[in-house]
């Protein structure tokens, strides 16, 4: 028996079938086709019972609602049913690679070779540009009918005329877009969307966007520039603007359904300021005073390192406008910020002519310009090659989006999710104001018109499902209130009331790490909060006398980075000398500090086998007193930790799949930051349920290289990692073996779909194999997607008071493949914002 995602039946030759040409040009099926020998690439089509309507569940299952999602029907009547690709070289003057920041540039260039090109004449709508390559157009023309064109255009950029060269432009495909989106539907291809008909179709609708200048194009988002944005502070604010991605969903009155997907998009950016500030605050000003930070700023005195290291780190990579005041009049150019010199002007020295001379001077001598702020360093611009030196008093930031590699701080983060959270009915709203500012939704788009591609004005409609709340058991108490049953009207939440944890853990050793400053009474308060709670809930945690208490300083950050190990070494010590084990240390925080939670997580969890439950003071006393309710959502964390059981779905809800052994996986990759992959290691991480109620899990963790280019995706160590999980399931089930294996893959993008399937499926499979000849479990395989801009509004009464859908809502038609069993879930309760369904597929 051979398993791949489900077995599809096997296609006739009436049936569409997979070419060679498919093969061959699809490269996310390689690494299937490249184990051919394993199994035929028919069997990793999908299971076929979605077309008689029995899957995922059926029509009986829960009750119906009705919804609205924000996917617009796409309808296309495309020329022929087919797109040409062409292959363009666009050369500006400058010798080094590609840059993003260089696609306005080719997009003037572009329009203007339009305007000028003999072979294209009056057929410039016709032709789309992506903004670095390809070309994609309705009309056929041979290569020789394009002859090379030297143009000047004005660059944005460098708000000066540049000479750019259009060169070979040539032919290099024919999309059949109608064709290769049938196939896909009646394929049912995991992973295997038809790419190039996708991209030339959001190519076309990004067209009139990406060369209107009153827009800002980044990514799949566009931003109206001047356009409304939000004060995050610290000099930072966020644009305000539309998400907008073809999805393909299959058949629909036997044509293809395309959808556009639209959802609004917030890009953080840094606020057009000077950096000294003229007549009110300046982008300095802000970026030290904010937040944590406080302080003053004496620009007349100069920075501080510490100030001058959190300015260097803010405006590295940035671009900056210079301003000179001379007498001649003003110099003016544009630059990229390398870093803030360590020295103030008046001591950093520069050679000029042979002889070193400070900045200052410098500036004194060659524009009769005195500086203001002498005590300020210089920015180190342009080239690392050369050592250009600028005062900061004559520049301003420019406002521009962030770079991905560059983060947020966290003040700032916090105040960009609470800004942009907004209710289901205020998104639905900026949906359809952001489509009407888009040529009135395309209507009076040029390319889209040309191209046949017609956009519906209305949000689609659909009929979900809410499946009914389970029931939750706590220990029993021999009175049979120890079942929690759920308000199907408002599900997503449900009180414990009096009950106690399943099986709640024994606390007798604990240590109280201080790093929040509290007096005796609040520490006494705070510990006997735990003890008693804790007692309610069903832990037992040692009193006062069990506690060891240790009180740090957060003041200095630095110190606290460099000592928190020695404290933690000292607690366990303390406990090892009285001949006792640390259960576990509870770590109060003043504010929050990633630095420091990051390294207390890695001491207690990879060096030091502490186990470590941190929390804020601000939060344990919310509203002046000690918070009963925060205790209590602590003690349930601190109960898990340490082997015990808070509650498991009742007897009467449990899926019959549990009612014999099974194993239920979970696994995720976590990838490095961009700028970090050439240094840090990706980490895969794989759980693995090893008791019949599945709430307890083992878990197995790998290090292993990411590609410099793009993420390494496919866990590798697969078969030795679920060898080792299967091994722990016969050890706590007195030797039995799990007869099916249910593996939820979470993190992978649709381009990866098949490489991870393939390889991860036919690893736990030899795995099983490996333990015993002939052991073949039943694998079932889902991938988890949450990065997605699927959202949906209830249009009936079935949706809590802030508008979000009802945890429990299940989308399995509509905008789902036509085939394959996937389908959207809901399973908790918006509280902020707009829910995200998890896309299972």
């Amino acid at each position: 028996k051979k398993f791949g995602r489900g077995r599809g039946k096997m296609l006739t030759d009436q049936e569409l079938s997979l070419s060679s040409s498919d093969l061959s040009t699809d490269s996310s099926l390689s690494p299937a086709c490249s184990m051919s020998k394993l199994f035929m690439v028919e069997e990793l089509y999908p299971p076929q019972p979605r077309v008689t309507g029995l899957f995922p569940g059926n029509s009986t299952t829960g009750r119906p609602c009705k919804l609205e999602t924000n996917h617009f029907s796409l309808a296309l009547k495309i020329p022929e049913g087919k797109i040409y690709m062409y292959d363009v070289t666009v050369e500006p003057p400058w010798k080094r690679p590609y840059r993003r920041s260089d696609k306005k540039l080719y997009h003037d260039a572009i329009k203007m070779w339009k305007e000028v090109c003999p072979a294209i004449k009056g057929e410039k709508n016709c032709w789309v540009f992506d903004g670095y390559k390809q070309l994609f157009s309705t009309r056929q023309h041979a290569e020789n009918e394009f002859k090379k064109e030297t143009l000047i255009v004005w660059s944005r950029e460098d708000e000066r005329e540049v000479e750019v060269v259009i060169k070979d432009v040539q032919k290099v495909a024919d999309i059949m877009v109608t064709r290769d989106i049938v196939e896909w539907a009646a394929k049912g291809r995991s992973g295997g969307i038809p790419q190039d008909a996708i991209q030339a179709l959001d190519i076309v609708l990004k067209q009139a966007v990406n060369t209107d200048l009153s827009w800002e194009s980044i990514g799949r988002s566009y931003f109206p520039s001047p356009g409304h944005t939000l004060d995050l502070g610290l000099g930072k604010e966020a644009w305000c603007g539309i998400f907008s991605s073809i999805r393909p969903c299959g058949w629909k009155d036997h044509g293809v359904l395309l959808t556009l997907n639209i959802d609004t998009a917030h890009k953080p950016a840094t606020k057009q300021m000077h950096l000294t500030g003229g007549v009110g605050e300046g982008y300095l000003q802000q970026v030290l005073g904010g937040g944590k930070r406080g302080g003053t700023v004496d620009l007349g005195r100069g920075l501080t390192e510490e100030q001058r290291r959190v300015v260097s780190k803010d405006m590295e990579g940035l671009k900056i406008k210079y301003e000179l005041p001379t007498p001649d009049g003003v110099r003016k150019r544009q630059y990229r910020v390398l870093e803030v010199r360590r020295k103030p002007a008046k001591e950093e020295m520069i050679n000029v002519e042979g002889a070193n001379i400070s900045v200052v001077k410098y500036f004194m001598k060659q524009y009769g310009v005195s500086l203001k702020y002498p005590n300020l360093p210089c920015l180190w611009v342009g080239s690392r090659d050369r050592c250009t030196f600028i005062p900061i008093e004559f520049c301003t930031m420019m406002s521009q989006p962030l770079p991905r590699r560059k983060k947020l701080p966290d003040e700032a983060i916090a105040t960009m999710i609470r800004q942009t959270a907004v209710k289901p009915l205020d998104r639905q709203k900026k949906i359809m104001e952001g489509l009407q500012r888009n040529n009135e939704k395309y209507k009076n788009d040029p390319y889209a018109k040309e191209f046949g591609i017609s956009l519906s004005g209305t949000m689609t409609k659909l009929t979900g499902r809410i499946l009914d709340p389970p029931s939750i058991e706590y220990r029993d108490n021999g009175k049979d209130k120890n079942i929690v049953n759920i308000n199907k009207t408002n599900p997503g939440k449900w009180f414990q009331d009096k009950n106690t944890y399943l099986n709640g853990a024994d606390v007798s050793n604990w240590a109280v790490l201080d790093l929040a400053q509290l007096n005796d009474g609040q520490y006494k308060e705070v510990v006997q909060g735990f003890v008693t709670v804790g007692k309610e809930n069903g832990i037992k945690f040692g009193g006062v006398d069990k506690v060891m208490k240790v009180k740090v300083s957060m003041k200095d950050m630095d110190e606290a980075l460099a000592t928190i190990e020695d404290h933690l070494v000292r607690i366990g010590h303390h406990f090892q000398a009285a001949g006792s084990k640390l259960d576990f240390v509870l770590i109060i925080f003043a504010f929050k500090a990633g630095s420091l939670y990051d390294k207390i997580k890695h001491l207690g969890d990879m060096k030091l086998n502490i186990s470590t439950q941190c929390c804020l003071k601000a939060n344990l006393y919310k509203g002046g007193n000690l918070s009963k309710q925060v205790v209590a959502n602590v003690c349930m964390k601190i109960n898990s930790k340490l082997g015990g059981i808070n509650h498991v779905l009742s007897k009467g809800c449990r899926p019959n799949i549990l009612k014999r052994p099974v194993m239920i996986m979970g696994a995720d990759v976590s990838h490095p930051a961009p700028e970090c992959r050439s240094f840090k290691p990706s980490i895969a991480a794989v759980v693995a349920s090893v008791e019949p109620k599945a709430v307890n899990y083992e878990v197995q963790v790998r290090i292993q290289d990411m590609g410099l280019e793009s993420n390494e995706e496919v866990i590798k160590d697969m078969k030795e990692v679920t060898r080792n999980l299967l091994l722990k399931f016969f050890e706590k089930n007195n030797g039995r073996k799990p007869e099916k294996i249910v593996m939820f893959r979470d993190g992978c993008s649709e381009g990866q779909f098949l490489t991870v399937l393939a390889k991860e499926l036919m690893a736990m499979r030899e795995a099983c194999m490996e333990l015993e000849e002939g052991y073949q479990p039943p694998i079932t395989y889902l991938v988890v997607q949450k990065r997605h801009h699927t959202r949906f509004f209830p249009s009936d009464t079935n949706k809590y008071r802030n508008g979000n859908a009802l945890a429990g809502t299940v989308v399995d038609q509509g905008i789902n493949h036509p085939t394959e069993g996937d389908f959207y879930l809901l399973s908790h309760e918006g509280i902020q914002g707009t829910s995200r369904p998890c896309h299972y597929q």
